[in-house]
């Protein structure tokens, strides 16, 4: 009963210490959950195109941005950006080709209009199938900084 009483005495006393070791903890866990997944979906990438399916928006249920979708295989996959586009918009994705859902908006490469009829596969595109240029040295960089 003692040893309790001093356990709860010193969570007591540095309770705020060890909230904040706690929060840190879990923005390094956080932090370097997603570099893994980053790392992940190099070393298995494919590419498709989004459609903005919001304007920009404030916080709402999936957070401050852009609503997006995609389409793999006849399933729709939805994600949000904090990149600024109009509903509509069209703009390049990276997703690892095993857990499709795991995608990052590539802005580098926007969708222009001339690209109106651009055939997009069900399953997406790898790397070389891309038609236009892409650059995976640079994507890479983007990815990781």
């Amino acid at each position: 009963m003692n040893s309790l009483f001093k356990i709860k005495k010193y969570i007591t006393e540095n309770f705020f210490i060890i909230i904040l070791i706690l929060l840190m903890s879990l923005f390094i866990f956080g932090f370097i959950y997603e570099k893994m997944w980053i790392n992940k979906m190099l070393e298995r990438p494919k590419y498709t195109v989004a459609i903005a399916t919001t304007d920009w928006h404030q916080k709402n249920n999936n957070g401050v941005g852009t609503d997006y979708s995609y389409n793999l295989n006849s399933k729709v996959y939805n994600g949000t950006t904090n990149f600024s586009y109009k509903k509509g918009d069209r703009f390049l994705i990276i997703y690892d080709s095993v857990k499709p859902k795991n995608a990052k908006v590539l802005d580098l490469y926007p969708i222009y209009d001339d690209y109106v009829g651009l055939k997009i596969p069900k399953n997406g595109w790898k790397y070389r199938e891309v038609p236009f240029d892409i650059d995976s040295n640079q994507i890479k960089k983007y990815l990781k900084d």
